[in-house]
């Protein structure tokens, strides 16, 4: 059996920590509003584990393959989650902006999952890059900001408009970078069966325990 090392068992939290997240957002829903206090901080919690894992795992040379199959599983699971919840009926008082982005966020981590799956087929190798691990720490940002709207009142209220602006930013971003990563990797729409390389993957964050981290 495969011993789980620091960075990996930080993964397997992060994981594990999305039900524990759910239960919080019913429990708000049903209980008492003021639960998304530990809901948003929990959220928020678990997005920075992302970038720990990633640090120690580059610092202190411990990545493993396994790390790197969980990274990307824990990270895209932690935003759509997030995701799931802010668009939810009352979450926001713009739900159909809030929608719209939750849609285009989605929708690109399904191209580009497909896109790396013809990369693996053709043996392209996609480079990480910076654009990428901002992306999804702008999500994230605008995430756990929303998730402290329940809380009600002008706080609330401020809060919803500040986590809004974020989280339309933090789509403007998915979409640079997913363009971005279609266009550099341009290669695997060719036609032949060399597996040259491609370039540029704007995904950086994905895989925290990788120094070509495909981000989420």
């Amino acid at each position: 059996m495969t011993k789980l090392n620091l960075p990996t068992k930080i993964t397997v939290t992060r994981i594990l920590a999305i039900p524990l997240i759910i239960v919080l957002y019913v429990l708000q829903c049903e209980v008492h509003h003021l639960i998304c206090i530990a809901t948003a901080l929990l959220y928020i919690i678990t997005s920075v584990t992302d970038f720990v894992d990633g640090h120690i795992a580059r610092k202190y040379n411990m990545v493993t393959t396994l790390g790197k199959f969980l990274d990307p599983i824990a990270d895209k699971v932690v935003v759509l989650t997030g995701v799931f919840i802010i668009t939810d009926g009352g979450m926001v008082s713009v739900p159909y902006v809030a929608m719209v982005c939750g849609v285009i966020i989605v929708a690109r981590e399904l191209i580009i999952g497909l896109l790396r799956q013809i990369a693996a087929i053709k043996n392209f190798v996609l480079a990480a890059d910076a654009l990428g691990k901002v992306k999804t720490a702008t999500t994230m940002t605008a995430i756990g900001t929303l998730l402290f709207v329940p809380c009600g009142g002008r706080f609330g209220e401020v809060v919803m408009w500040i986590g809004m602006a974020i989280l339309i930013v933090a789509t403007i971003l998915t979409v640079w970078s997913g363009v971005h990563y279609v266009v550099a990797n341009k290669g695997l729409f060719a036609d032949d069966k060399s597996g040259a390389a491609a370039q540029n993957d704007p995904d950086v964050e994905d895989a925290g325990e990788s120094e070509d981290r495909e981000e989420n």
